[in-house]
């Protein structure tokens, strides 16, 4: 990934993200050239392939740097029985990773009670899986836009990294419906499945492209 790049998006995602937190970006290298795994995590991703464990590692090293900044220094994360990055008590973040990128927000828990982070390349999708993504009620917006429907795949990510954590709630792409402003860079939710917490209506999202990336965000 060009330096420039690389550059752009962690300036847009540290524009994202709200007032008292911490976010970092960092192209995915070789895992000679990332900060060491702990033991617990050596050993989660001993035997994964090299490119998955150094998407992991450098995701897990945004993740420590973002919490450093939120005063929570040389943090391990590990994963629960899901693979959910357990956060240290009284924080809490999100981690996200695509094609030789990954990023990190962090934040204290007496702040925000949920966040959500995802980066999407905007060029992969296609016709089969917009359909699965796009709700009717997002149609007008979407058309058969390949950026406009990896937009809104981006945001229902985040919105899914928010609330699994807390309820474990799975579902598709289609019990959520967005309304999204374009020019604003922002959305809220327009239709939610009643199987989701009613207080994820509260939820604020924000997103940013540079170059064929999406950087969204969602918190509360």
């Amino acid at each position: 990934m060009p330096d420039q790049i690389s550059g752009q998006l962690q300036a847009a995602l540290v524009a994202l993200v709200p007032t008292g937190c911490a976010a970092v970006a960092m192209p995915v290298g070789e895992s000679d050239a990332l900060p060491r795994l702990s033991a617990e995590e050596d050993a989660l991703t001993a035997l994964w392939a090299p490119h998955r464990r150094n998407e992991f590692a450098a995701g897990r090293a945004c993740a420590r740097r973002a919490l450093g900044g939120v005063g929570a220094e040389h943090a391990c994360l590990p994963a629960d029985e899901d693979g959910v990055p357990v956060w240290p008590v009284g924080y809490l973040g999100s981690i996200s990773h695509s094609r030789g990128l990954a990023m990190a927000v962090a934040v204290s828990a007496g702040l925000y009670s949920l966040v959500g982070l995802d980066v999407e390349k905007t060029n992969r999708l296609g016709e089969g899986a917009m359909s699965r993504i796009v709700h009717p009620l997002e149609a007008a917006l979407a058309g058969s836009d390949q950026v406009r429907t990896s937009i809104l795949f981006s945001l229902k990510e985040a919105f899914y990294k928010a609330q699994f954590p807390r309820w474990r709630t799975t579902g598709n792409f289609q019990d959520l419906a967005l309304e999204v402003d374009m020019d604003a860079g922002t959305a809220q939710i327009l239709e939610m499945d009643a199987r989701f917490a009613a207080e994820l209506r509260q939820l604020r999202f924000a997103f940013r492209c540079v170059d064929d990336y999406v950087v969204s965000l969602c918190w509360r």
